[in-house]
């Protein structure tokens, strides 16, 4: 969080998020490793494109790491969307051979259901098993303060002012993710044919091929036994601005995710895979000792 996302929030802080990733941090921490003298977070404008938040924030973040430290290459441990900042950075033309390790925790490299939903909708009007869910109600407040604080078309708005969002959709590779509802006859969308296709991971994932290619040693931990939203039931929409290929009704669950991400999503690279039972959130305190023997610390 800071003044860049949320006028008035400050510096550069994880803000709310604070509870999530400060014990994180201090996990961290009792592995040996020090705040600004060689641990260092990277803060970034998730509210903008993912190539945005690589070569803005990433990459300066890296270039601190490596004067700091006087080493030619860092070890990136990321979490969730910031695996797909990660990934546009390694992936890219402009990549140093900086990168030795890249740890992915719950990042959904397919994309994830949800977001359809939120992109084009503006809400998830789904309920879940009841046990709080910490990005969803992140979600729901930022989608509602971004309506109050311009006062217009809330689909306009996040298509203006959350443009990182559509990064996270569901990809070709996630398969078809929408149950179209036709007067309860249900057929799967096909992804060639939706509105809403997630063409820039398309791309980022037609070329994944490049991070093993350039020697990144790739460790993929995923949360598992949690109910998590693998497709979404739609019905046609007659809005022209909101719901581009169906109006979201309902969702078919697995427990192979960790609450946000399914699993198939996650390990859609190619790397050392570990599974841990544990929500989003959870998982990464529940990967200490995964963490321990990639890092060796």
């Amino acid at each position: 969080m800071s003044n860049t996302i949320v006028p008035g929030t400050g510096d550069w802080s994880f803000g709310l998020a604070g509870m999530v990733y400060e014990p994180f941090i201090l996990t961290l921490e009792t592995m040996g490793y020090r705040r600004n003298h060689n641990l260092f977070i990277c803060f970034y404008d998730w509210s903008q494109r993912i190539e945005h938040s690589s070569s803005h924030y990433l990459l300066k973040t890296i270039a601190q790491a490596k004067e700091k430290t006087g080493s030619n290459q860092v070890n990136i441990v990321c979490h969730s969307m910031g695996g797909l900042v990660s990934r546009a950075y390694v992936q890219s033309t402009t990549y140093k051979n900086d990168v030795d390790k890249l740890v992915i925790l719950c990042t959904p490299n397919a994309g994830s259901p949800p977001n359809y939903s939120y992109w084009t909708g503006g809400e998830l009007p789904l309920s879940t098993s009841g046990k709080f869910n910490f990005v969803h109600f992140y979600m729901k407040m930022y989608l509602t303060y971004l309506s109050k604080r311009y006062k217009s078309n809330k689909i306009e708005v996040i298509h203006t002012h959350f443009k990182g969002l559509q990064d996270i959709m569901p990809s070709v590779d996630y398969g078809n993710y929408l149950i179209m509802n036709n007067n309860g006859d249900r057929t799967f969308v096909d992804y060639f044919g939706m509105k809403s296709q997630n063409k820039w991971l398309d791309q980022l994932n037609a070329n994944r091929d490049i991070i093993q290619n350039r020697n990144i040693d790739v460790t993929l931990i995923a949360g598992t036994e949690e109910e998590t939203i693998k497709y979404l039931e739609v019905v046609s929409s007659q809005s022209i601005i909101q719901w581009a290929d169906g109006k979201v009704i309902g969702g078919a669950y697995t427990n192979i995710g960790d609450g946000d991400a399914v699993l198939d999503s996650v390990f859609l690279l190619d790397g050392d895979q570990y599974t841990v039972e544990g929500t989003h959130i959870e998982t990464l305190y529940k990967s200490e000792s995964i963490l321990r023997s990639k890092l060796r610390q």
